[in-house]
């Protein structure tokens, strides 16, 4: 009778025998429940270290390493660099030439129902974490259709696009860094 407990339990915190996984697809609770145990510890990702500049422990500041650093492609999901992050290893960014991919958390590997969790996530959108609003609550997206990119200022609310403003013309950007809030002529 143990030993069936003690497997349910198992299949129950795996999330069951391909049960749906219902938990939400939202940056607020990746962070909390994911992001921030698994990556925010004290050498990693926190407020204290900010290891490669990404910082996990609050919602916030994953929303600002995400956008900061496109650490999410909604494009092309399995290319995310949070995604291949935390699956196949992205490359070295604190040694680049080596070519080493680098698998995190480097402890363990993520549970694959949190890995699907933030893949779908990332597929229906990445709520949370789509831009960073300026005073005026306006930001920046960046799509891309194969070697076409285009910029875009969109009114930002939470971290959601809520709206397209203005499409930047071809030869213009707009990003967090370089003109946030406005199509900036290269």
């Amino acid at each position: 009778m143990t030993r069936l407990v003690l497997i349910g339990a198992l299949f129950a915190a795996a999330g069951g025998c391909g049960e749906p996984d219902d938990r939400p697809r939202t940056l607020a609770y990746i962070t909390d429940t994911i992001l921030a145990p698994t990556c925010a510890s004290a050498q990693c990702h926190s407020a204290f270290k900010r290891q490669v500049g990404d910082q996990f422990d609050t919602a916030d500041a994953a929303r600002q390493s995400i956008v900061v650093n496109a650490l999410v492609d909604t494009s092309d999901p399995p290319s995310s660099i949070l995604y291949e992050s935390i699956t196949v290893g992205s490359t070295s960014v604190l040694d680049p030439r080596s070519g080493t991919k680098v698998r995190m958390p480097y402890d363990a590997p993520m549970p694959d129902a949190d890995v699907a969790l933030i893949l779908h996530w990332i597929e229906d959108g990445a709520e949370g974490a789509q831009c960073l609003a300026n005073d005026q609550g306006r930001g920046c997206t960046v799509t891309r259709d194969g070697a076409t990119t285009m910029y875009q200022v969109v009114d930002c609310m939470n971290g959601n696009a809520t709206s397209v403003v203005t499409v930047c013309a071809p030869n213009q950007v707009c990003s967090l860094i370089t003109g946030n809030g406005q199509c900036v002529t290269l």
